[in-house]
């Protein structure tokens, strides 16, 4: 594959580019499930290639997004070390940031309001010591892309990591070359 120079999706204009896409992408879903003859190994071996390339263009704190319109769990340990981090008693830090999450969720928490009460000035002011689901986020490294093709067009509206992975993605996988009928 070709290397060419990342150009970011505007933050802004992503969400009507992902709408437009958005059936689009639930063809290119069932081309990777039933049709792409890439194995699942090789696959996410070009994602987190496209990955680390795309993200590397691409000045997070430009967007927020994900910040803005995310609520991230978090386990009891990252209540305790977010607490710490802002002099807050464990309970204080729950009334005022945190609510509830599905009691067989792993996570116990989910911040309770959007955008991210530690977002400021489009940056994280916990990053050192934010939760893992932002750490991870937008889990383009995770194993096993196919099987969350779901939750990654779903991320297309607020990311343009993810919109551009899967655009590109369906370049290399020759989808695009069958959807126009080459």
């Amino acid at each position: 594959m070709s290397w060419c120079p990342v150009v970011a999706v505007d933050p802004i204009r992503l969400p009507i580019l992902a709408r437009d896409k958005h059936e689009e992408n639930w063809r290119f879903r069932q081309f990777l499930k039933g049709r792409c003859n890439i194995g699942s190994d090789e696959l996410d071996r070009r994602v987190r290639e496209m990955t680390d390339r795309i993200w590397s263009g691409i000045d997070c704190t430009t967007c927020a997004n994900c910040c803005k319109t995310v609520h991230p769990t978090l386990s009891d340990a990252e209540v305790e070390r977010l607490a710490r981090r802002l002099g807050l008693e464990r309970q204080q830090f729950v009334d005022r940031y945190l609510e509830p999450n599905g009691p067989d969720d792993d996570n116990p928490w989910r911040t309770r309001s959007t955008p991210c009460p530690f977002l400021d000035d489009n940056r994280c002011a916990v990053y050192e010591d934010r939760p893992a689901d932002c750490r991870r986020y937008p889990y383009l490294h995770e194993p096993d892309f196919t099987s969350r093709t779901i939750a990654m067009i779903e991320r297309t509206v607020n990311c343009p990591i993810v919109y551009e992975v899967i655009e590109e993605l369906k370049r290399s996988t020759g989808f695009a070359r069958r959807r126009r009928g080459t």
